[in-house]
């Protein structure tokens, strides 16, 4: 009897005994006038199921499968390649093979191989065998690697069990199996009910568990050939790379730009901030760079004795070291005059102190010099103007004159002096087309020096970046200026001593033939007529 036939007779010996309650409820709910109610109550769950079942036939939800179209580069060969490994794994997932046979997997290594060997080598008669040792050897250690890495990660205990471990397991799994059925067969004898229940659930579950592992099965197949059409494209496209290390380090051409770079922004670096300080005659310029330093720099006379430009070094945290230069004084008609003196060091500056008193009502010299500046820097074609600090002096000197009772909130301004700052900061503003933030109202009285540090540094700080780009642009057009020059005489030098090497070579060549050598006989072999 086959073994077919005999799990139909224990199947049906297990179903006769519930055949008895099944008449018997059938009888006593017909005697309680409700079997048509049941019978009907039954047909509405089983078509509610066959309607859910209908529906997710229709919804057709497709596996999702492994992507690896990002990890190739996108090329057209490439691209052609993928597709044909796309093109494989859905004929052989959709076939059903033996996974548990080695036949599989080496068929499917040899097509994928063979398919993205002739997308790169169409010529080639062999193509599957244009394949560089060491690279292949670089692809088995990739694989290796990334299996090591799966298990160690992935695989609860693949650290821990050894091989005959597994094989160890593997046997009381099946020893373990074959007692369990035997367990079914005889509880179905002693307990029919429980064992009818069981079997049910088992039946429930194998048959969702036969979906899930299609499923599984199919991703797995997927999976096996998408990474071995990966691992193909990289040895056939000649995009592997032997030694990675390489990509650590730039090329040499790359590593001395890299240097070059380096030494010019430690150039830039190191180069102190250039800040020009400008004012009317009188607008308290010199006072203003006492104040900045601390100490007497500039002299305050009423008399203007700067001539042309000098030059102060300030250091002071933040601002690191930087080139103060004080302008002579300049009024309404001194602009063309200043600009004949200092132009080559105002458009080296990169950031521009003016001086503005606050008891002076004249502007237009003021614009006339930014105005001035700027043309200047257009003229040099330097496209990136040094940003503008005022320093607003003489504030105390402003209506009422005798009320002196600092600090003052000019942003706020309650007090009647505040309102007058405030007032005298929008019209500078205003007219110079600059924004508050520029603008710092300070007194530099000596020994009553006022919002200095508390508000003209500040304004200086904001400034910086600016300024800092000021800085790089002008150093790196003087980096050019220099490397051009530079170069220029490197190669008149090295042109040079060509010249001179080539000419003595050709001089000590004419010397061993000169013809005022005199042979035997003393004559020279010109004069002698039978030479």
């Amino acid at each position: 009897m086959r073994m077919k036939a005999r799990w139909h007779m224990h199947f049906a010996i297990i179903i006769v005994p519930f055949s008895v309650p099944l008449a018997a409820g059938a009888y006593w709910l017909w005697l309680q006038q409700i079997l048509i109610l049941w019978l009907g109550a039954s047909a509405a769950l089983g078509a509610m199921w066959w309607l859910f079942n209908q529906r997710l036939n229709r919804l057709n939800l497709e596996l999702e499968l492994l992507d690896i179209s990002a990890s190739v580069e996108k090329t057209i060969q490439n691209k052609r390649a993928y597709e044909k490994i796309e093109h494989i794994s859905a004929l052989r997932r959709n076939s059903n093979p033996d996974l548990a046979s080695s036949e599989f997997y080496m068929q499917t290594l040899l097509e994928v191989m063979q398919a993205v060997a002739e997308q790169y080598y169409p010529q080639r008669k062999d193509a599957l065998l244009e394949i560089k040792l060491p690279y292949l050897l670089k692809v088995v250690e990739m694989l290796a690697q990334e299996l090591r890495v799966n298990l160690s990660e992935n695989v609860p205990g693949s650290h821990i069990f050894s091989l005959n471990d597994i094989a160890r397991s593997h046997r009381l799994a099946n020893r373990w199996r074959e007692l369990y059925r035997l367990f079914r067969i005889v509880s179905a004898g002693l307990d029919p009910v429980s064992a009818m229940i069981r079997e049910i659930k088992i039946l429930t579950t194998d048959s969702l568990l036969s979906h899930s592992a299609d499923d599984l099965k199919r991703w797995l197949i997927d999976a096996y050939i998408k990474k071995i059409g990966y691992y193909a494209i990289e040895l056939y496209s000649g995009n592997l790379v032997l030694d990675n290390d390489r990509f650590t380090k730039a090329t040499r051409q790359s590593q001395q730009e890299l240097d070059k770079i380096k030494r010019r922004e430690a150039v830039v670096s190191a180069e102190p901030f250039r800040i020009l300080v400008l004012g009317q005659t009188n607008a308290g310029k010199s006072s203003l760079i006492n104040a900045l330093f601390g100490a007497k720099k500039a002299e305050t006379n009423v008399t203007p004795t700067t001539e042309g430009i000098t030059s102060y070094l300030l250091e002071r945290p933040g601002l690191e070291t930087a080139i103060v230069m004080d302008c002579e004084g300049y009024g309404s008609d001194d602009c063309r005059r200043l600009f004949a003196k200092a132009s080559d060091e105002i458009i080296r500056s990169d950031l521009i102190l003016l001086a503005i008193s606050a008891t002076n009502a004249a502007r237009e010299p003021d614009k006339k010099m930014l105005l001035a500046i700027q043309n200047c820097f257009a003229s040099k074609d330097k496209n990136r103007l040094p940003p503008v600090v005022v320093a607003l002096t003489h504030i105390d000197q402003l209506r009422p004159v005798r009320e002196w009772h600092p600090p003052y909130d000019v942003m706020n301004p309650c007090s009647t002096k505040a309102q007058a700052i405030r007032l005298m900061m929008d019209m500078v503003t205003k007219e110079l087309e600059l924004n508050i933030d520029q603008i710092a109202p300070v007194n530099l009285n000596p020994g009553f020096e006022y919002n200095v540090e508390e508000g003209l540094i500040p304004a200086i700080f904001q400034q910086l970046e600016q300024a800092t780009q000021v800085r790089y642009l002008r150093c790196l057009k003087e980096y050019h200026k220099e490397d051009h020059w530079r170069r220029l005489w490197k190669q008149s030098r090295r042109a040079g001593q060509f010249i001179a090497k080539k000419g003595f070579s050709t001089f000590d060549k004419s010397s061993v033939n000169l013809p005022g050598d005199t042979q035997q006989g003393g004559e020279s072999p010109l004069t002698n007529p039978a030479y």
